[in-house]
């Protein structure tokens, strides 16, 4: 109920637009592609103590929710209007904004997203230990959102902003050296004003992820709820760098067996089962990659293995109607080499569609196969076998005859360009 008053207390029935989109001038310093090199998911995580408003129905600015009900208009886009002046006191909100620096005088209408969900997960660790903060797990929540279904110019990757401002801010040139380097890069993107995303997001509890130890069944180098107690700055993204050395960097990676990585994938279920049917495979990729790289025990696979685990738990529980959808040309994954969390979803994509094309055409072959051989023992072994040998002046007859070694000589032909692909 307390939801529902506050989206209805949040929601202008006004013409206003659905979002605020970046419209960078040609001479803005973004790189060209950088409207639309945005990755297809997105994650916030969000407590009743983050600045700004998020609900099932909008996500607002910290300005743009100071702003309501005031008759003052909504921030406008930071491009607009540019000179020196403004571009320094654009520098400087970005900067205030990604070091968590309020400013009573400067407006923050920035609104910060991740495609790293070990990155948002931490968050949640972050915001339920801190003592600015401590709520529930039950009162944080993770969302998601398919970029997909927004206009070009609502995301901007923050590196991409770093680099119009950096210029006219030394702190901020600061960042930009740390997000470029090997380490502190999470993938972190932002929108601005309000945005409007009834519809066309999902979003969970904490409390989903944590509870019956989901998130320590499925990677056990997350640490279990509560261990570290309140603390004024509990750790985030040095757990983040933490999680990728031992998760995808490691060279000691864990070999598990078969049933221990069923009991993983059995905690992925149990976590996008909270999610709307059509958002759980790719969610269930992005859980998948929190195992890491960790492959089947070799006692389990001796290298004749035509099976993989991962393969056959996404074939059992959502490959059918969605695989076209999600092939890797429109899931849009963008995997910098600074983040193995990224690098491994988009294997993964990759993976699980090459598997799933590949057991289509082996069912396809096994049953050209069964067909050939038909037609193989009907005219070579077949007690008639003779007639086929006689020449015959029939023109139907002949014609027949030359119709079947064409259809042959092009099943010879398709089967040396599927042989060349699948190679």
């Amino acid at each position: 109920m307390n939801d529902l008053v506050e989206i209805m207390r949040t929601t202008d029935l006004s013409d206003k637009p659905d979002e605020l989109l970046f419209n960078p001038p040609a001479n803005s310093r973004l790189a060209t592609d950088a409207l639309d090199n945005i990755p297809r998911y997105l994650f916030r995580v969000v407590s009743p103590h983050s600045d700004g408003i998020t609900n099932e129905a909008w996500v607002h600015s910290k300005a743009a929710s100071n702003r309501m009900n005031t008759g003052f208009p909504p921030p406008e886009d930071i491009f607009s209007n540019l000179d020196t002046q403004k571009q320094r006191m654009i520098a400087e909100i970005l900067y205030l904004h990604l070091k968590w620096k309020g400013d009573d005088y400067l407006e923050d209408n920035l609104v910060s997203w991740t495609s790293s969900l070990p990155f948002a997960l931490q968050y949640i660790y972050y915001r339920h230990e801190s003592n600015k903060d401590g709520s529930d797990l039950e009162d944080i929540k993770l969302y998601v959102i398919d970029t997909t279904k927004f206009p070009r110019g609502t995301f901007l990757r923050d590196l991409d902003l770093i680099n119009a401002f950096y210029p006219f801010d030394k702190n901020l040139e600061n960042i930009r050296g740390m997000r470029r380097g090997p380490t502190y890069y999470f993938g972190e993107y932002l929108s601005q004003g309000s945005l409007k995303i009834q519809g066309m997001h999902q979003v969970v509890s904490g409390a989903s992820l944590f509870d019956q130890n989901r998130l320590q069944r499925l990677q056990p180098q997350f640490k279990a709820k509560g261990i570290q107690g309140r603390s004024q700055w509990p750790p985030w993204a040095t757990e983040v760098v933490r999680l990728r050395k031992g998760v995808w960097n490691s060279s000691n990676q864990v070999r598990l067996s078969s049933a221990d990585i069923w009991d993983r994938l059995k905690a992925v279920e149990e976590i996008v089962d909270h999610f709307e049917p059509r958002w759980r495979y790719p969610l269930a990729i992005y859980f998948v990659a929190l195992i890491g790289r960790e492959s089947v025990a070799k006692e389990d696979d001796e290298g004749t293995a035509d099976d993989n685990v991962f393969f056959a738990f996404f074939r059992s529980k959502f490959i059918g109607g969605q695989q076209k959808e999600f092939n890797p040309s429109n899931f849009n994954v963008v995997a910098p080499s600074t983040m193995p969390e990224m690098t491994r979803v988009k294997e993964l994509v990759r993976e699980v569609h090459k598997d799933y094309h590949l057991r289509k055409a082996l069912s396809l072959a096994t049953e050209a196969e069964k067909k050939m051989r038909n037609l193989h023992i009907q005219l070579i072994h077949s007690e008639d076998r003779s007639v086929f040998l006689e020449d015959d002046p029939n023109e139907v007859l002949v014609r027949a005859g030359k119709i079947i070694r064409s259809r042959l000589k092009t099943i010879r032909m398709l089967r040396k360009k599927v042989t060349q692909a699948i190679s």
